[in-house]
This record gives structure tokens, sequence and C-alpha cells, in this order.
């Protein structure tokens, strides 16, 4: 076995001290000389053409610089923004398609001036019919939100269904799609909901614009995402890339809700009428909720079947997604979803159909597990079922179903050893959950037990790319800069040990910049999927690889050999019993009448995903990048006066190919748990009739609290290495949200007999439905 430096430690976060001290910098802690402030005029009603702007006001209050609305002088009326289909405007302007559309914006010196220039601006709308629900949205009867879907500049891959509101259906086909359940003897289906729901990060959305009188676009934001913000300013104000400059500071939390850009074409847009100056927008809470992206929204149908002994013969599904007012950021959540519903499992036949589809409501985008929590949920629920039916345990269901190596997934894909071990996972959660036993029912409490199994591929595009530069100093400290964003997850910690581990040199002495400015930082395609430590690990490995070469050819000059001959110990070069120190090379080396040979270190590293194809537009095969595997399970107390229901014991045991760092694999762990309790127990955005949200605060959407967490946790690391990730390590950030709700489901089902398949199961259902079943 491997003996490691610094690979698979616990070293503490490098980033701690600055942020337990306040001393580290977010948006909102910037301030610029002469900055101003944007706040917009949000319409208040979910659909409606606009029939006029009233800004005359507004434009004359004290502070007031600029107004902005759709009769502008210099605005373009056609313009849209996106990056899979393009289908919208950064301003309303012919008409809105959610409550919380900005339809004008006011530019003043402070916000206190611009909320109140806001405020007298009077807008007249016609009011249209509106809908939220995706099974209302695709009836014959519904409103067409999007007149010109279909006509909208879109990539190929997501094809959209004119004169209607689904604007991708992703349709999955392997074996024999048609006859699915040919050789099944018994049959389960139902129908499924996961809610719309908020990512609730603690640092609202914010950024600052400012165009300098070169017209040059300098922005900072948070967001995950800023060489992808680069990509999409640049296609609005056809601006060179080299002419736009976007930064980001430290994020507090992203889940996905900052990988999609939301703010950041309204700001530039309108920061643009005031050349010169600074300008910041902040969100309040509120306008997180119902002025950025939302996460899920799922109702689906789901049915399979299977042969008396239990084995699994088919499954179709119709996943409905209610994907909000506009398109883009959900149309690869619509494809995860689609493929990824059948689980960790093998079915040889799949027909599976996945709608994304308009609704009056925030536009959805990444939320963490990106379309694998809705569909696994189903399957997960729809086993328990099918093991009913059948008078077989559940465990041992899914342990005769498992993917296994040889077998293929709904892709077509054969499943390899280096795939990971779904069933080790399995059977270690079920060993650690099970070596208490389960209180028996009493007068105050039922107690139940639920486990679930998983699996994730992270979601990106086929050419999705990390890249670093690096640079040793006369020190022998080590400089590293990525494009890749420390939104909280730690990955400033890990990617240091991934350096230190191969440059043979101890973790303090390498820094990671988190500071990112897209003119001078490597690119980065997007901090999402999950795949931060993977792809900007192997890029870093690739760096310092080159820069031991590099140590090693400044030797070889010295040495006159080739550098075959030469060795490397992280403090010196040697040929044999002769060695150079590496302060001697790190410049290149100088002999003692001054004259040098060699250079100095530096190198670039980069890693491209390989072999990822797009969906085949008959079948919806294609190939994503790796897996992860896992498994869940927990224990419940549900209280019979109070309905609630309290987590006793959750164990998460995941395939994470080789640990990086067991304590921040453990915090990334928990707080996915803690995360994927939210969304069984509590979470959920809800509308009122007009259509107006009416969780629009953490105060009436509830979050889970320090109250809500497990009694014990329990985090099996399963080693099975990855052969191209760094030292082994896979991805693992999202996974744990997505086994917790369908595992407190299935421990619901077991406590009570009660099968409920729409989340979350707050106190109130809890109680309603053991009053339904006394």
């Amino acid at each position: 076995m491997t003996e490691y430096q610094s690979i698979g430690k616990p070293i503490p976060r490098s980033d701690s001290r600055e942020k337990v001290t306040g001393s580290a910098l977010y948006v909102d802690d910037l301030r610029f000389p002469r900055m101003l402030y944007l706040k917009v005029l949000r319409a208040g009603v979910p659909h409606a053409r606009i029939k006029s702007v009233d800004i005359t006001k507004a434009e004359l209050m004290e502070g007031v610089y600029k107004v902005i609305s759709k009769d502008t002088e210099g605005l373009d009326k056609n313009l849209l923004f996106g990056t899979c289909i393009f289908d919208q405007p950064p301003l309303a302007v012919d008409k809105v398609r959610h409550a919380g559309e900005v339809v004008a914006a006011v530019i003043a010196d402070s916000e206190k001036n611009a909320l109140r220039a806001v405020k007298n601006i009077q807008v007249e709308f016609e009011e249209l019919p509106h809908v939220l629900d995706p099974y209302e949205a695709i009836a014959a009867e519904a409103p067409l939100i999007h007149e010109r879907n279909g006509q909208y500049k879109h990539l190929p891959t997501f094809v959209p269904v004119p004169d209607s509101n689904v604007f991708y259906k992703y349709h999955l086909k392997k074996g024999n799609d048609t006859e699915v359940f040919r050789e099944a003897d018994v049959i389960v289906e139902d129908e499924f909901e996961y809610p719309l729901m908020n990512h609730a990060t603690i640092e609202p959305h914010g950024a600052v614009a400012y165009w300098d009188h070169a017209g040059d676009l300098h922005l900072w934001s948070s967001s995950q995402a800023p060489f992808v913000v680069r990509e999409v300013l640049s296609d609005m104000f056809n601006l060179p890339m080299t002419k736009i400059h976007v930064n980001i500071p430290y994020l507090g939390g992203g889940f996905g809700g900052k990988s999609d850009y939301t703010i950041e074409p309204l700001l530039t847009l309108c920061a643009r009428y005031v050349p010169g100056y600074h300008v910041k927008f902040r969100l309040t809470r509120k306008e997180v909720f119902i002025g950025t992206v939302l996460g899920r929204g799922l109702k689906g149908k789901m049915k399979i079947g299977a042969k008396k002994d239990g084995t699994l013969v088919g499954i179709e599904a119709q996943l409905y997604f209610s994907d909000g007012a506009y398109a883009d950021t959900s149309c690869n959540v619509v494809l995860a979803a689609g493929h990824n519903c059948v689980g960790p499992y093998f079915f040889p036949n799949c027909n599976l159909q996945s709608f994304g589809i308009y609704t009056n409501t925030p536009p959805v985008g990444a939320m963490r597990g990106y379309g694998h929590p809705e569909g696994q949920f189903m399957i997960e629920r729809l086993l328990e079922q099918l093991a009913l039916k059948l008078g077989i345990d559940s465990h041992t269901l899914r342990r005769k179903n498992f993917l296994r190596p040889g077998d293929t997934n709904s892709l077509g894909q054969t499943i390899s050893e280096h795939n990971g071990d779904v069933v080790e996972c399995f059977n270690k959660m079920i060993e650690a959950l099970t070596k208490n036993l389960l209180p028996n029912e009493d007068d105050q409490f039922f107690y139940g037990r639920g486990v679930a199994a998983l699996v994730k591929s992270p979601v990106q595009a086929s050419n999705a790319a990390s890249c670093v530069f690096l640079k040793v100093n006369e020190d022998l400290t080590v400089n590293i800069s990525i494009g890749g964003v420390e939104m909280g997850q730690g990955c400033l910690t890990v990617l240091a040990q991934i350096a230190a581990e191969t440059l043979k040199i101890p973790v303090k002495d390498v820094r990671i910049n988190y500071e990112i400015n897209s003119q001078l930082t490597p690119y980065e395609w997007q901090s999402v999927a999950s795949m931060t430590t993977m792809r900007v690990g192997n890029a870093i490995l690739a760096a310092c690889e080159k820069a031991v070469t590099q140590f090693k050819k400044n030797a070889a000059l010295v040495f006159d050999c080739d550098i075959s001959e030469l060795s490397y110990d992280g403090k010196t070069v040697s040929r044999g019993s002769e060695n150079i120190p590496l302060k001697d090379l790190v410049k290149g080396y100088q002999y003692e009448d001054g004259h040098a040979v060699g250079d100095p270190i530096l190198s670039v590293g980069s890693s491209v995903v390989r072999d990822v194809t797009l969906p085949d537009l008959d079948t919806g095969q294609y190939q994503p990048y790796e897996w992860t595997f896992g498994a869940q399970g927990c224990d419940i107390r549900i209280d019979k006066t109070t309905g609630k229901i309290k987590v006793i014991h959750f164990v998460t045991a995941l395939d994470v190919g080789k640990v990086i760092n067991p304590d921040t694999a453990r915090g990334q762990i928990t707080g996915g748990v803690m995360m994927g309790i939210g969304a069984a127990l509590k979470e959920k955005i809800l509308f009122n009739k007009k259509g107006i949200m009416q969780t629009d605060n953490l105060r009436k959407y509830r979050i889970p609290t320090m109250t809500d967490m497990p009694e014990k946790f329990t985090c099996i690391l399963v080693e099975n290495p990855q052969p191209d990730g760094p030292y082994g390590a896979r991805p693992i950030a999202e996974h744990p949200i997505i086994g917790a709700p369908p595992a407190i489901l299935n421990a619901f089902q077991n406590a009570t007999g009660i099968s409920l398949l729409k989340l979350p199961i707050s106190s109130e259902r809890v109680l309603t439905a053991l009053k339904q079943r006394s």
C-alpha cells in the first residue's frame, strides 16, 4: 500500500482563519470610489403584456443617475442571452413571464435613493392567464408562455416542441423500448412530486459592474462560473473577451444557484449607461427567491417490472419539470434526470422521457445533485413497493439488481471495476446502520429504518476543461492559480494537498490563489458537477509533474547528463551520490563566475474530459464521464402527537476512489445529508392563486437547523481508486443529497406502513396521513 505524505491526511482548511475572523472578502465587502447602486422594479404579476412604463417621476428624484426601461434610448429590444437556448432578455420589454421579472431599473447614489425612485415608476400591464404546474402547462388549453418557442437560437441537442410550452423533450431508449414489460411477472407504478426549492446560500447574490472609458467591462460577481459569465456577456455585447474582466472573490455558498448567470446580464446592461462609475447590485433575500433561479420542480410517473424472483426487466418513466419562465439554465437538468432515474440498477429495457416545460415561475437552474435526486427518489420509493408486492426483502431486491462490472446502464455504457462498487457501499452502510437495534413502537413514537442506493455522473460540457498556472518561488514555496471557485467546499486545501504530494513538499508551502480574474486566471469551464477535485486536481498534477521535469532539466545541464539519470526528492535533484539543492535550480543554475543555464520553474497544466459525447437525437444514448456509487440509510423517530420526524442515525457510504482529505470529505457528506433532510421534511416553494410566491424568505421557507441534525452521523469512505482521478479520487460533493429523501420516506413507510410519494413530508402531512390511516 502506497504511503503518502499529504494525501489522505486531515489537513486543516487553509481558508478557515480568514473566514472565522471575518477578514475574507465577499462581493458585498467591495467598495469603490464614486460607487452607485442599482435597484429594480419587478413585475408583481406572473404573466402579462407590458403596455407602458412611466419613469418620468423617478428620473427627477434625488440622487438618481439613470432609469432604464423598455423605452430607454439605445436599448436593443431583441437582445436575448443564453448558452443552450437563447430565450431570455436581460430586461422585460414586451411581456413578463414570472412575477419576479425586472421591468425597470434605477441607478442612484445610494440604495435608499434608488428604492425611492423605483417606487415612483408606473407600469401598466395587460394581464394574461398564468400556469404554474407542469401538467397544466402541457395541456392543450394552456396559455403559451413563449410564442416564439422553436424559433429561438438553440444548440442542436435541445430540440423544442413548437406551439407548446415544452422547450425540450429528452427520450432515452434501451433494449426493447416498445415492449418494456413483456417478460415481467409483476409491475408496480406510481406518481411522484419533488417540489420547487431554493438554494438558501448564506450569501445572497451580488455583483459590481464598471465600464471604463476604453470600453472594457469590469465585473465582480458571486458566481461559480466566471468564464461562462464572460462568454454570455461577450455574446450579449458583441465584445471581445479581452475587454471583459470577470473577478470572483470568495463565495458564501453556491449549491448550483450561482453557477447560472442571473443578475450579471441586467447589471452590466444598466451600468453601460453610466460609464466611469462602479455600480453595485446586491439582492435582498426575497429577491434571491423570486428573481434568480430555483431548483427541482418535478412531477413524474414511473413504472417498473420484474420477474417473480425479483429480477428487474424494464422501466418506463415520464418526468415533467416545471422549469419556469426561461429554459436555458434547466436544459441539462432535464437531460440528467432522464437517464439517471434508473438509479444504480440494471434494467435491460428502458423507455424514459424527460420534459422541460415553461411555467410562470422563476427559472429553474442547477441545484446540488443536478437532476439525480428527482429521478432516483422515484426509483427508490418504487423499489420498496415492488419488494412488498413480491414478498422479498427490499435489501435483497436491491442487491440482486445492482449494476456490476459487465452490466450496461441506461445509456448502454458497460460498467467496469474502476467505476466503483455499489455493493460494497450498500453492505457497509447496512452493517453500520444495523449495529444498533431499532426501538419498538411505544405510546409516543413510531420508529423506522430505511435505505436507498445512489449513483451520480457529472453533467458537463463534452469538452469541459480545467487549467492551472504554477510558479515555484525563490524560497521554494509554490503559487498555483486556478479558475475553480472556492465557495465553502474546501477545494483550496484539497488541491494544495495534491500539489504538495506531487512536489514532495509540505502543504504549508503551497498557496492556491483563490482570487479569480478572467484576464489573468487560467480557464475553467465551471465549478460545478462536483468536479473541482478531479478535474482541477488532474491539471495541478500535470503542472507539478512538469515542474519536477524542469528542475531535472536544469540539473541535467549542470551534470551534463540525460534527465532519465536524475531523481527528485522535493529538496534536491540527484545523480548517484551527487545532488544539487532545489534552491540552486529554481531560477536556473548560476555558476561561480556568474553565468547561468536553465530556466525559472514555471509550468501550466490542464485537464479536459475525454470521450464524452452528445446525446443521440433518436435513442438519447450518449457517453457521460465517470460515475460515483453510494448507499444511504437512516433510523427515524416519529412523534405520534406532533407528527415531527427526528433522524436518529444517518449513514452514508460513498465509493470516493481515494480520500484526499477525510475531514473535508466528511464535511461535504454531512452538509449534503442536511440538505437532503431539508428536502425530505421541510422545503417547498409555494405560490398563491395569483401566481405570487408565498415562501419568499427564510422565515416562511423552512430549511433545516442544528436541531434537525441527526443524533448520530456515520460517514463511510470506500476506496476503489478511479484510474484517471488524481491519486484515484472521485467526485463526492453532490452525492449525499441524492439518497437522503428516499431513505427517510422509506423509513417512514417501514415505521407506519404508509407510502408517501410527495416531498416534503412535513409534520402537518405526517399527522394527516396518520389520521387517515386510523
